[in-house]
C-alpha cells in the first residue's frame, strides 16, 4: 500500500468523440514520469493472425499505421501541467 496520495489519471478524449480515441495520462511523481496509455483497436482472433502473419512476413502499409487523436482547446490546461512538470524533473 502507498502512503502518498495517489493522481488520478487525465483522459482526453478525441475531439471526434470516438471513445476508442483517447490518451489516459498517468504522473509518476517520484521518478518524474509520464505515461501515456492509447487505446488500441479490439480485433477477433483471425483479425489478429492475419495481422500477425503480414507482420512475420514483413508486409508494411505504404501508408503507415496510423490511428489520430484530436486535441481540443480544453487538453490544453492538462497538456501544459504535463510539460512543466516534465521540464522540471529533467536530470
Amino acid at each position: 500500500m502507498k502512503n502518498k496520495k495517489e493522481e488520478q489519471p487525465a483522459i482526453l478524449i478525441c475531439d471526434c468523440g470516438s471513445i476508442e480515441h483517447q490518451i489516459v495520462i498517468q504522473q509518476d511523481e517520484e521518478e518524474g514520469l509520464i505515461y501515456c496509455h492509447i487505446y488500441l483497436s479490439n480485433r477477433s482472433f483471425f483479425g489478429r493472425l492475419k495481422y500477425g502473419i503480414k507482420y512475420i512476413f514483413g508486409y508494411k502499409c505504404r501508408y503507415g499505421h496510423w490511428d489520430e487523436f484530436i486535441f481540443k482547446p480544453e487538453h490544453a490546461p492538462k497538456l501544459l501541467e504535463l510539460s512543466k512538470l516534465l521540464s522540471q524533473n529533467k536530470n
